[in-house]
């Protein structure tokens, strides 16, 4: 899923698991990354016996390159969601963000404080003078729905964030996350509180249904559930080839630098993304190190070291195109496989017509986010509650 040196499991050092494995569940999450974390850790908050399970160990794939930014904005922007969906839907897919991420925060205060949860600003700027126009019309559409917005024109970007382009927008409640910190730590948490099992270095080979329940085979045992819930990522495998058709894997790239002085920050450490596709992020780092990522690539390999090596070099100098005179050196670069949906939205339902089985496949720049309102959709689905979002993020859409 990644290659390069990576910086998050450097921050922490994760517990390993070896329970004793039970026959039957009532529910098996297979993946442990972000959604098989904060889906495990619901159902079993909820009083389900759960298994979750994960062919490495948890929080090793891309939660392990995943860069922190959380926002309720999408790499889809409101307007244009308005645009393809309608008001309403759009609207209901921004909301959920925002309460994907406040439920994050409260979450993150259960949990070790090296999960670093900080309530950051995000501004996003124009990257042309073309672009302009896109800023002043993701404003007018978050206004439109009171979400926490301001306009930022070309004299304030300049005079507050040392930054000399055309205009901008800032977001406000936004956060960035030690994204491995707080996958293992959830997943800590529900183990040591609720009925939460988990199975690490052991992958799923089949499943299938027999009498009424679902036969889940490992190497070298096979258990049973009445549901199960697939998690798998960005990994490509017979499941995500039969039902998920529309997503288009990328590479990703990004640096950690080394650390900084204080005062070299720009204005209250906000986090920066830009109007362009693909687009340039920055973001502090706890211990003031930048986080730069982007140079997105469509493919579905893993890049090599010694791309990864050249992407790092073209990060700074893109940095250096908004901060000429702030010179940072890197000491942590990797690239990684993620995906994006045609329409811009996560897949989260049942993926079985005659059996209990489900997914959650946040995929996205704003995956943490929609990991978290989504397994609240999926815990509703498997209470038997209806869920309205349930038809906006369907798989079979």
């Amino acid at each position: 899923m990644h290659n390069g040196k990576l910086y998050w499991p450097d921050t922490y050092h994760k517990k390993s698991y070896k329970d004793e494995i039970e026959k039957h569940y009532e529910v098996i999450v297979i993946g442990g990354g972000m959604s098989g974390a904060l889906t495990a850790y619901r159902l079993s908050e909820a009083g389900y016996n759960t298994l979750l399970v994960d062919k490495q160990e948890i929080g090793s794939a891309s939660s392990a390159a995943n860069t922190g930014l959380m926002q309720y904005m999408s790499d889809k922007l409101l307007h244009e969601c308005i645009k393809d969906f309608g008001e309403l839907e759009a609207y209901h897919f921004y909301k959920a963000s925002k309460e994907g991420l406040e439920d994050i925060e409260e979450l993150s205060k259960k949990l070790d404080s090296r999960v670093s949860f900080i309530q950051r600003d995000s501004l996003f700027i124009a990257s042309t003078k073309r672009d302009k126009q896109v800023i002043n019309k993701e404003y007018e559409a978050l206004k439109q729905f009171d979400f926490p917005v301001d306009y930022i024109n070309q004299i304030q970007l300049k005079e507050d964030y040392g930054i000399d382009k055309y205009n901008a927008l800032i977001t406000h409640e936004d956060a960035e996350i030690n994204p491995y910190v707080f996958v293992n730590e959830i997943v800590k948490y529900a183990h040591h509180h609720f009925h939460l099992d988990v199975l690490e270095n052991s992958e799923m080979i089949q499943y299938k249904h027999k009498d009424n329940l679902i036969e889940c085979q490992f190497k070298d045992k096979t258990v049973t559930a009445d549901k199960l819930v697939m998690t798998t990522g960005y990994a490509k495998n017979k499941i995500t080839k039969k039902y998920i058709h529309r997503e288009e894997f990328v590479a990703s790239y990004a640096v950690v630098t080394q650390p900084i002085s204080e005062q070299q920050f720009w204005k209250d450490k906000v986090m920066i993304w830009e109007s362009a596709r693909p687009y340039l992020y920055i973001r502090h780092v706890p211990g003031n190190r930048v986080l730069i990522g982007g140079l997105d690539e469509k493919t579905d390999k893993i890049p090599s070291e010694k791309h990864i090596q050249k992407q790092g070099k073209k990060l700074i100098k893109s940095f250096n195109k908004l901060y000429p005179d702030l010179h940072l050196e890197i000491e942590y670069a990797y690239g990684a496989r993620f995906g994006e949906t045609k329409d811009g939205k996560p897949f989260i339902g049942r993926i079985e017509e005659d059996a209990e089985v489900y997914g959650l496949y946040g995929y996205g720049g704003n995956g943490t986010v929609y990991s978290a309102f989504g397994s609240k959709v999926l815990l509703d689905m498997i209470d038997g509650k209806y869920n309205p979002l349930s038809e906006i993020f369907k798989l079979k859409r």
